[in-house]
């Protein structure tokens, strides 16, 4: 009779022990998505149109600026300023909001 009561306590303890883990897990997961939903919710839009953009337009406006500032191009005081301009651009190639971003350094460094 005690050896009944013994496998029964200690199948309902593994029982126990294994939903614990089992919702433990769950709950890391649950607060995980929404943590990662609620970052996205923040900016998806802009975020999802940066992407677009990036895909369709990125290449052209990268080809246009990185003429513009090729370092070949100047000498001595600009040829650094240049090299540094085109290292930015080469960085942000895929990423059309920083482009356009470098597209206003690109012109203030031409007019200067």
């Amino acid at each position: 009779m005690i050896q009944k009561y013994t496998m029964v306590s200690i199948g309902l303890l593994t029982s126990v022990a294994v939903f614990y883990f089992l919702r433990k897990r769950y709950l890391a997961r649950k607060h995980l998505r929404e943590s990662l939903l609620r970052g996205i919710e923040d900016g998806f839009e802009e975020t999802t149109q940066n992407i677009v953009l990036s895909i369709s337009k990125s290449k052209d406006l990268y080809k246009n600026l990185i003429k513009q500032v090729h370092p070949d191009k100047f000498h001595d005081d600009k040829k650094a300023m240049a090299t540094e301009l085109s290292m930015k651009i080469t960085k942000a190639k895929r990423n059309y909001k920083e482009l356009l971003k470098l597209k206003n350094e690109v012109e203030f460094f031409k007019n200067s």
